[in-house]
């Protein structure tokens, strides 16, 4: 992680940890379209009679557990985060030294950071599950596949591929009921959005990841995805697939009518106007430039549901303050 571009507080380098790796292009956020990509689903070769829980991961992997897992080890916040939600928490032995949501997370055991978690770490917490992310972290599964560890992979490129994520690992811990609930949140979210902005006409938005170099995010991400749902057409899909840097030239020219930048990036709306020629952006001189927090946006995790809603808020928000 660059130590030439700071950014504000615990949350803006968690947020740096994912999206540069990927932005050096070591997460895989492209092929979207896929079951694999959408964040598989429960497998029907669940064997009932044998009590095996079977389901695919993110990366379209086969995932079998004989019995609902009793020791986990997340290698990300947002891993983390789902496993407190969907009710595991109690099965949680080790974390990152990210995890910092909910609050308890903190003081889980850690294994590293991450970027750099450590196999002897991991395999000291003799874990049942492992639940890894994509990218940067793809060689790790072979390593404690080797060890005899069984690793879920959370990876998804769309919101229904988180959804998807959050049912699985339910099965796996044995906790499907409360995972559903949190699962039945997002989709409920999901619905209201839908109700309220899914005839508007789609307006042009520009996500801000970063800015220096200016980063966004592109087609293949489940950021883009929720763009979209919110009722904006996300202009960083032309510049390719992940997070990738994107010109002021063709943002200029682009001319988005909403501007969105995460909280890591940006800490007020009005600090957009000082860059040059950025006054002249219509989503400037309409007033619709906003920051949203990191968290909302960038975990693949429950709070998606609030991001969401956050999102289109600030894309038509004409449309809610008449309803």
């Amino acid at each position: 992680m660059s130590t030439t571009r700071p950014r504000r507080g615990l949350v803006a380098v968690i947020l740096w940890s994912y999206l540069i790796l990927a932005a050096l292009g070591v997460v895989a956020l492209a092929g979207c379209g896929s079951s694999s990509a959408s964040g598989g689903g429960a497998s029907p070769a669940a064997s009932a009679s044998s009590g095996a829980i079977t389901v695919t991961d993110s990366s379209g992997a086969t995932v079998t557990l004989q019995q609902p897992a009793a020791r986990i080890v997340s290698l990300a916040p947002a891993n983390t985060e789902i496993a407190y939600a969907i009710g595991a928490g109690d099965k949680m032995v080790a974390g990152t030294s990210y995890d910092d949501y909910p609050a308890v997370a903190k003081s889980l055991p850690k294994i590293g950071d991450f970027a750099n978690p450590s196999v002897e770490k991991i395999a000291s917490f003799n874990p049942d599950l492992v639940l890894a992310t994509g990218g940067i972290q793809d060689s790790l599964r072979g390593k404690l596949e080797n060890l005899g560890m069984k690793v879920y992979v959370v990876d998804p490129k769309t919101y229904a591929g988180v959804i998807a994520d959050i049912a699985n690992l339910g099965k796996l811990a044995g906790t499907s009921a409360q995972a559903q609930q949190v699962a039945d949140t997002m989709q409920q979210a999901l619905a209201d959005v839908q109700a309220k902005v899914g005839s508007a006409a789609k307006k042009t938005t520009f996500v801000e990841i970063y800015s220096k170099p200016l980063m966004t995010a592109g087609k293949g991400t489940f950021i883009s995805d929720m763009i979209g749902l919110a009722g904006g057409a996300n202009i960083g899909d032309a510049a390719g697939a992940g997070f990738p840097n994107f010109s002021s030239e063709v943002l200029l020219k682009d001319d988005p009518a909403v501007y969105i930048a995460d909280s890591g990036s940006m800490s007020k709306p009005g600090v957009l106007a000082s860059r040059p020629g950025f006054s002249n952006l219509t989503a400037v001189k309409d007033g619709h430039v906003y920051v949203i927090d990191d968290n909302l946006i960038a975990r693949p995790g429950p709070r998606l549901a609030e991001g969401l809603h956050q999102l289109a808020k600030m894309i038509h928000p004409e449309v809610y303050a008449t309803q």
